[in-house]
């Protein structure tokens, strides 16, 4: 091993020979890395061009979209105001004159009040009620801690103190405290019967006073609603429903004809208020505290019922929630006129063609009831031509895309005697390929069987879109003539765009799919250039590593050789010093 360092017997620095016989004979590696990387650009090039091709594919099938070009816009002459409107393409165009006289509202079922247990249930009026605090069915949570009467701290009280021990600690701020059965209310009255009576504190941490809804007054206060409610989050059976004996079995609610399923032993009111919401009943059912009583409020407007039963189970829920003797508020319709004509009705405040008989219009009225002058509206229907305009907009610039890059890679740029080729140049697929898209572009329009088209737009040009001069791209050059077309001969620019096979779009649109294809039985120039690329690559790589193993085996022999040399001259170096040494010693 020792040999093998560089000049040690011979002091020729041979190693660094060796190295640049080896980097000298690696130059037709190097050519063929260049070939790679200019291949990499060539491919980069390539998929920029495939990629705008496809852009440019979606932006043909967005002029193929008749419902781009014949879209219809409905304004308003009153442009502040808050009603709202939309036509569809078959909307009739026009000006019409809208005036809602009153607007739709929604029917509503009010249940029945006395639906929940008095606080003394289930003893005679009078009794003492001894529940703790925490289990009145209020319908909302009590809080312990004190509260204030008369400038008197009463308590402090905890949540499992019972209501008759509340009610008569407030003796000792001289008010006497009763629950009245019938009125299911707290009546408070001054002892001398004279005093006003003040209730809370700031420093209150109990709110049994709000709980109670009592409020400061003369010398007799009462509660400002009924107390008893029903509970909504315990089970149905326990829920404090006065009409409701407990029956643990599945049964159902059925409104509108829509059976809502519960099972008392396990469900909750509030549960079954959700199923009802969620259900197809078309209603919305919600409880009032306040009131203690369920509202079921039509999700539709205009007159029409709410209908409710019970199911065919033991239960009786619905009674029992008041709702089966309730008291309907029906809606009513909107009411409008069009043109000064004769009253028109809705059930819903969107006016659409079933209620007012224009063909694809649709008209949301807001009546202001202060403003009299908002409630006439006039709504002009007519062509939108903003879709297609951009639509077109988009595919002349998606088109000058490709033809820009087309141009970028396959130029040739010649300065003074320096001549210098994009990575594209000499392509002639691409050339090829900006031929036919600008011959397409320019040439007249066929229809169905294939005649030239006989309308006002069979080229492009007619559309007032043209080329830039000699460049190869284009923009549109007589935007009023594009105006023109598009409103007035929309059925003519349809023709020249979506006729099937000989139509722009499907002309265009076949040639892109040609060009960008994947598939491995037709494919397209780019997937065709892109593997071929590929190809290449692969054969340059497999050639690199057999010059390499060529240059390793080169670098292997010819240190071999050095290092034989070098030993050689080792031994050579060895013989000569033994023999000055023997002769200098012989003398």
């Amino acid at each position: 091993m020792g040999m093998a360092l560089s000049g040690l017997a011979s002091g020729f620095d041979w190693k660094s020979i060796v190295d640049q016989l080896i980097e000298v004979s690696r130059a037709p590696q190097s050519r063929m890395k260049k070939e790679q990387s200019a291949n990499s650009v060539k491919t980069s090039a390539l998929n920029e061009i495939k990629g705008l091709l496809s852009s440019l594919k979606s932006s043909v099938s967005s002029l193929a979209s008749t419902q781009a070009i014949q879209k219809k816009s409905a304004t308003f002459e009153n442009t502040s105001t808050n009603w709202t409107a939309s036509a569809n393409t078959n909307a009739s165009s026009g000006t019409y004159k809208f005036e809602i006289i009153s607007e739709a509202t929604a029917s509503k079922l009010t249940g029945a009040v006395g639906i929940a247990s008095r606080l003394d249930a289930p003893f005679p009026p009078g009794f003492p009620i001894t529940t703790p605090l925490s289990d009145l069915p209020i319908g909302r949570t009590i809080t312990g801690g004190i509260f204030t009467v008369n400038g008197v701290q009463l308590g402090p009280f905890t949540t499992a103190n019972t209501f008759e021990e509340v009610r008569s600690a407030f003796s000792s701020a001289g008010v006497s405290a009763s629950y009245n059965s019938t009125t299911d209310k707290i009546n408070l009255v001054s002892l001398d019967g004279l005093s006003p009576i003040t209730l809370g504190a700031s420093n209150d941490t109990s709110n049994f006073l709000q709980a109670m809804r009592l409020s400061s007054g003369a010398s007799t206060v009462s509660s400002s609603s009924t107390l008893s409610s029903p509970l909504l989050n315990v089970p149905i059976d326990t829920a404090n429903l006065s009409g409701w004996s407990s029956s643990n079995v599945p049964d159902s609610i059925i409104i509108n004809g829509e059976p809502i399923p519960y099972n008392s032993g396990s469900d909750t009111i509030q549960t079954l208020l959700n199923r009802i919401n969620d259900s197809k009943a078309g209603v919305t059912a919600t409880f009032d505290l306040a009131a203690s009583k369920f509202f079921l409020t039509s999700k539709q407007t205009g007159n029409i019922g709410i209908s409710v039963s019970d199911g065919m189970g033991a239960g009786g829920l619905a009674a029992a929630m008041g709702l089966t003797t309730g008291t309907l508020s029906s809606g009513v319709d909107a009411e409008f006129k069009i043109n000064g004509g004769g009253s028109l009705f809705s059930r819903s405040n969107t006016l659409d063609e079933t209620a007012h008989g224009i063909t694809g219009l649709s008209v949301t009225a807001k009546y202001d009831s202060v403003t009299a002058s908002n409630n006439t509206q006039t709504i002009t229907v007519g062509s939108d031509t903003t879709a297609a305009k951009d639509a077109i907009k988009d595919f002349i610039s998606k088109y000058n895309a490709v033809q820009g890059a087309i141009e970028k890679y396959t130029k040739i740029t010649v300065d003074g005697t320096k001549v210098s080729s994009a990575v594209l140049a000499g392509s002639r697929e691409l050339a090829s390929m900006s031929r036919e898209l600008r011959k397409i572009l320019y040439e007249t329009g066929k229809d169905a069987t294939g005649n030239d088209l006989t309308g006002t737009v069979k080229r492009i040009s007619d559309l007032g879109v043209g080329s830039s001069g000699i460049e190869n791209t284009i923009s549109i050059t007589n935007s009023t003539t594009l105006d023109s077309r598009l409103s007035s001969n929309a059925a003519d620019v349809i023709n020249y765009f979506t006729t099937a096979t000989n139509g722009f779009s499907a002309r265009l649109g076949s040639m892109l799919d040609r060009l960008t294809s994947d598939s491995s039985t037709t494919p397209g120039v780019f997937k065709v250039q892109l593997d071929n690329i590929t190809k290449q690559n692969k054969s340059l790589d497999k050639q690199i590593e057999d010059v390499e193993r060529r240059l390793l085996s080169q670098r292997s022999l010819l240190e071999s050789s050095f290092i034989a040399m070098e030993r050689a001259q080792s031994g050579f170096q060895q013989q000569s010093s033994y023999l000055a040494k023997t002769f200098n010693n012989s003398k």
